[in-house]
């Protein structure tokens, strides 16, 4: 039994070791993979600064030095890359330099200081080598402030290829590192970055004689000799020497490595203390086991030699272990437990009791006196209540014996007391510290009726404190007013810096709410970024409409995150009592319908109730009533607007355009019910009746022309995207090829991951997919980058420039000029004019569609196109 229990108990020690081994190796791997991608993000938006130089550059058609160096060197270039670094804390500065090293830009200073690199690394590295575009030099100090910077070098050439110059971009180091210093798991982690030459250019904790270093025996770089993707590896630091466990995953798009690591010691110290127990455990276990074999021997030659003596030292033996293990069992309560006979003098006192009061070692003795140990429980006594009749005296005859009462001492700790009357005149009293349970129910109860993030009242408390204060008004006449207020660009927050970010602005909104509201006005926070605050005691001075100014100047100041600077505002809609409401959900209504005008009016601002406000709301909810209602039957119908070779003429496809016929509205524009459609979420069924009836219609035609349809992000959220494309196609018999899916730029914005991953899956398919009204979203030239279009489709808004303004032609022309770089053909749509159409003959645009060759109709008004037998071009 002793062996078998020792062998458990390795057994369970290696695999609590292996088991811990693989738990920090799985979040060193995930945090390592968050981090590569945030670093590589990080410098992909430097990279997207670096693009628009060189495409300007191109654009102007820069073939000499001479050229290169007046373009370059311009002082509007400097004012915009000043503004485009501004939003980007992670660069220091975008520098551009000629063929020999020269600085002719920079964003940093004006004029430009006479400075050469032509010594540095890149410099030599892109000037020697002509087929290299890209180079990560290796970190050095800045030259202007000293702080440690990687240039990540841009080579510029000519069409003929001549050598030009370069376009820097200037990476502190610092900001990688205050940023791996905040998010830190641990204190012995530590987070690197490397070049693939196994070069170390961050770590936190610093070290900063280790900078620059090629560490070839560094984890980063075996793990890269092995795998280029990453992997983890149990190494000894060539740095710090502790034996560490160490993640690593290469960046996407940069010859860098992500390094996180931690010390096998820290790693495992909870386990070795686990296993210490085990052990102690088990060896306890099989100490038992050899006394109760010895005594068992014992007592075999003891019955031999005695039977008698046997018996007697087999009653003292159970005598002694019911004591013992009485004792042991009162020690261990987590009451203290006090015994009295009926001349109110101790039987037994545990050890819990001895502690509670710090009861002298006399008094803890049998014998005891009940008064002398009141009178040492009493000296402890606070200025709180509680029953302190109870305390160390005989319960009544009368009193219930199972009723408790709480007292509290004067250290602030409560006590629970409860008596017990004994047979024979004697009683059992129980004294249980119940302070942390008083806490935690104060704490419990403060979180039922108050915001965790923010501590402002919840809705809950807030509709309970506005009763209580309306109450008040309509007894004195006061006027009241209950402001909904919204934060203005809250959501760019969070995407742009992170949830932590958008919860730290929260806290401050609501110290700045705090700040400015008076003795009876109170602040709640409703959900997400939306408050509320009810203002009373207004006068003539002391408005509703200046109150919500105030609001709004106070959260309109700019917020520090650290070093990074936060600028958000916020619109304010009001409801005044009683005019617009006499209850808080009445006032709550309409100050929130004031507030969706304030920000469809123009954000930063605030607006009043007024009774249209309501009339429109109930009109707008009726409206997504009949929509709802509507779906499946003949009030929707597609229309098709035909799309035509620009170079000759012919029809190439049609869009497919949702419509609906009000039965007593009319026609509704799409501009109208389809956000109210994504609002009410019909958008789904809407959306897929769509898909169906398009793909069921171009089946019928007799020319494989292709048909597009618009998807809109709430159908991508869907889990089952794909399988309902996959229905559509094989219910129609539609080929997956005809089938063109259209989508926006804002789709990649939050989940661009989850986004490439279901285009992937459609484009599995067969079907093509097309970005759509491009140029107007966050990411374009990244989302091109990141994903195989099929087509792209130039917004209606730079086609109505054309012809009108020369930035709206010279955007045009950018758009065509890339998508034949990229190799994907390019539709422009809103055409309506012969000059645009000739604008685009003159710049090989390949597709067109508009009003000018034809609007959103039928499909019956146009058969001639689908027949096979009829001429296609249009003239």
């Amino acid at each position: 039994m002793a062996l078998a229990i020792a062998s458990a108990a390795a057994l369970l020690v290696v695999d609590m070791n292996r088991q811990a081994v693989q738990d920090v190796e799985r979040g060193l791997v995930g945090l390592s993979a968050v981090l590569a991608d945030q670093a590589d993000r990080s410098l992909q938006a430097m990279e997207m600064v670096q693009d628009a130089v060189i495409d300007g550059l191109r654009e102007a058609g820069v073939a000499t030095s001479e050229e290169y160096a007046a373009a370059a060197g311009r002082q509007d270039l400097h004012l915009a890359l000043r503004a485009r670094i501004a939003a980007l804390p992670q660069v220091n500065a975008i520098t551009i330099v000629d063929h020999a090293g020269k600085l002719l830009n920079f964003s940093r200073y004006w004029p430009i200081p006479d400075v050469n690199i032509a010594d540095r690394d890149y410099f030599k590295a892109l000037a020697a080598d002509p087929g290299r575009g890209r180079f990560v030099g290796r970190p050095v100090r800045n030259r202007g402030d000293g702080a440690w910077t990687i240039y990540v070098a841009r080579k510029v050439s000519a069409s003929d290829g001549t050598f030009l110059g370069l376009v820097l971009g200037a990476v502190e180091l610092g900001y990688f590192e205050g940023l791996y210093r905040q998010i830190s798991p641990t204190d012995d982690a530590v987070v690197s970055v490397f070049r693939d030459d196994g070069m170390l250019l961050v770590r936190h904790p610093h070290r900063a004689a280790t900078i620059g270093k090629v560490l070839p025996t560094a984890a980063a770089a075996l793990i890269a000799a092995r795998d280029r993707a990453g992997g983890v590896l149990r190494n000894v630091s060539p740095i710090d020497g502790h034996e560490r466990l160490v993640a690593t995953k290469a960046l996407a798009r940069y010859p860098l490595i992500l390094s996180v690591s931690r010390t096998v010691e820290a790693s495992l110290a909870p386990v070795r203390r686990q296993a210490f127990v085990v052990g102690a455990s088990a060896a306890l276990l099989v100490s038992c086991i050899a006394a109760l074999s010895a005594l068992f021997l014992r007592q075999a030659r003891a019955l031999r030699r005695a039977a008698a003596a046997e018996e007697r030292a087999r009653g003292e033996r159970d005598l002694r272990e019911h004591c013992e293990r009485f004792g042991f069992a009162l020690d261990n309560m987590i009451q203290g437990l006090c015994l009295f006979d009926a001349d109110r003098r101790l039987v037994v006192m545990n050890q819990r009791f001895a502690e509670l009061y710090a009861v002298p070692r006399h008094l803890r003795e049998p014998g005891a006196k009940a008064e002398d140990l009141r009178r040492v429980v009493l000296s402890l006594r606070g200025e709180a209540g509680g029953d302190w009749d109870m305390v160390v005296t005989p319960p009544g005859s009368d009193a219930p014996s199972l009723t408790a009462s709480v007292v509290r001492l004067s250290d602030d700790r409560d006590v629970s007391v409860m008596r017990v009357p004994v047979p024979g005149g004697g009683w059992i009293c129980t004294h249980e510290d119940v302070t942390e349970r008083r806490r935690s129910e104060e704490r419990l109860g403060f979180l039922a009726r108050h915001d965790a993030l923010t501590e402002l009242p919840n809705r809950v408390q807030f509709a309970d404190v506005v009763a209580r204060e309306l109450a008040i008004c309509a007894g004195t006449g006061q006027e009241a007013a209950l402001l909904c207020l919204d934060l203005d660009g809250f959501k760019q927050v969070n995407d742009l810096f992170g949830h932590p970010a958008g919860d730290r602005l929260l806290v401050e909104v609501a110290k700045r709410l705090r700040g400015l509201l008076g003795e009876r006005c109170v602040a709640a926070r409703l959900g997400g970024d939306e408050f509320a605050v009810l203002a009373t005691g207004l006068d003539g001075r002391r408005t509703p409409a200046t109150t919500a100014r105030a609001v709004i100047d106070a959260l309109g100041a700019p917020f520090a995150d650290g070093e990074r600077r936060i600028d958000v505002g916020c619109s304010v809609g009001i409801a005044s009592f009683p005019r617009d409401g006499d209850t808080c959900e009445r006032l709550l209504s309409a100050s929130d319908m004031a507030l969706v005008r304030a920000k469809r009016d123009g954000k930063g601002g605030y607006r009043f109730f007024k009774p249209e406000m309501d009339a429109a709301a109930r009109e707008r909810h009726q409206l997504a009533l009949d929509l709802r209602a509507a779906i499946g039957t003949p009030q929707f119908a597609l229309h098709y607007q035909p799309q035509f070779e620009v170079a000759t003429g012919r029809a190439c496809g049609f869009e497919a355009l949702l419509r609906w016929t009000h039965p007593i509205r009319g026609a509704i524009p799409p501009t109208l019910f389809v956000p109210l459609a994504e609002e009410t979420g019909a958008i789904l069924p809407l959306g897929e009746w769509v898909l169906r009836e398009a793909c069921r219609e171009a089946a019928t035609w007799g020319l494989p022309l292709g048909i597009a349809v618009n998807l809109s992000i709430a159908q991508f959220r869907q889990a089952d995207l794909c399988d309902v494309v996959r229905q559509a196609l094989a219910e129609t018999g539609l080929r997956p090829d005809r089938l063109e899916l259209e989508v926006t730029e804002s789709l990649f914005l939050n989940s661009a991951a989850r986004s490439q991953e279901v285009l992937g899956d459609l484009k599995a398919l067969g079907v093509r997919i097309s970005m759509d009204d491009f140029g107007t979203g966050y990411s374009s030239l990244a989302t091109l980058q990141s994903f195989p279009f099929d087509k792209i489709k130039i917004d209606r808004s730079f086609v109505g420039q054309v012809g009108v303004t020369s930035k709206g032609g010279a955007i045009v022309r950018a758009i065509i000029s890339l998508g034949e770089s990229l190799g994907v053909p390019v539709i422009a749509e809103g055409i309506e004019t012969e000059e645009q159409l000739a604008f685009l003959r003159r710049h090989r645009c390949a597709e067109m569609q508009g009003y000018l060759r034809g609007m959103p109709r039928p499909i019956a008004e146009y058969l001639p196109l689908l027949a096979a037998e009829v001429d296609l071009r249009v003239a």
